[in-house]
């Protein structure tokens, strides 16, 4: 099932917001939107295009993994993809 990219973003969104630390994220958008939180005490930053492929869930779905793993946190992606 292919998803409107809006709302995977969205539900990205949402998921790095309750896995900050303190609940809050910063969002700021030039060409791409930039997420950047508090993940387990360190500053990390993640990237979600605005306009993307094709291929954006896919592609997004494998960052994602790699961005959780490099946090050390198990999530089920399941119901965001």
């Amino acid at each position: 099932m292919i998803m409107n990219c809006k709302k995977i973003n969205k539900k990205v969104i949402d998921l790095l917001r309750e896995l900050s630390d303190d609940n809050s994220i910063q969002i700021t958008q030039n060409k791409h939107l930039k997420i950047k939180g508090s993940f387990g005490g360190t500053e990390k930053t993640m990237v979600l295009s605005g306009s993307p492929s094709s291929c954006y869930q896919r592609y997004l779905r494998s960052t994602l993994r790699r961005f959780l793993k490099d946090l050390h946190m198990d999530v089920d992606l399941t119901p965001i993809f």
